[in-house]
């Protein structure tokens, strides 16, 4: 558990915040065959498609190290001893409409602020489903490190915002991960739509 920990316990959140969604979500094949790659984890909020042998860890299974906030982790079925690849959902109540430009700016800064070795090396605009609209959010790479004692690690994130809900959907993982690995994390990123 203590890659998801990393994970999750990096962002730094804004307003309150809480885990509402009651809706058991649906996990189902993607694809015509039952051999399909991949398979779509859907609730009541959102969805996403993942790599169909990676593990879904609900918050019914989270340790009291993962924050509230955290819906979902999705987690690389290969572990690794020191970082296991993962993709978590984190949804935040924000106090006040934003767009989710300004949602991903916002999280940015603090997370510039609150992580040491911060480093961006990636920002670009990316279109993103909400409510059956695209819209405009950033897809953003950085490296940092959680605390002094932790080594540096790579992070992924795309942010979406409906109704006063910020999500921030994230996947991290360790320097030397495979390249196919960090592949299937974007890819998840990139299908997350927000119902």
């Amino acid at each position: 558990m203590k890659s998801i920990i990393i994970a999750v316990g990096c962002l730094v959140v804004l307003g309150g915040c809480f885990n509402t969604d009651t809706t058991t979500p649906t996990i189902s094949s993607n694809g015509s065959t039952p051999s399909s790659s991949s398979k779509v984890f859907n609730n009541n909020q959102f969805a996403f498609n993942f790599p169909s042998d990676w593990d879904v860890i609900q918050p019914k299974d989270f340790t009291s190290e993962v924050p509230q906030e955290t819906l979902v982790v999705i987690r690389n079925n290969i572990k690794n001893d020191t970082f296991t690849a993962n993709v978590n959902v984190v949804r935040n109540t924000l106090q006040k409409d934003i767009s989710n430009l300004d949602y991903a700016k916002e999280i940015l800064n603090r997370q510039k602020v609150g992580l040491l070795d911060y480093k961006e090396t990636k920002r670009e605009i990316v279109s993103i489903t909400i409510g059956g609209q695209a819209q405009e959010t950033y897809f953003v790479e950085f490296e940092a490190r959680l605390n002094a004692t932790e080594p540096v690690t790579k992070f992924i994130q795309t942010y979406a915002v409906k109704d006063r809900a910020g999500y921030i959907i994230m996947g991290a993982h360790s320097f030397d991960e495979q390249s196919a690995v960090v592949d299937k994390l974007s890819s998840v990123i990139k299908s997350f739509k927000v119902s």
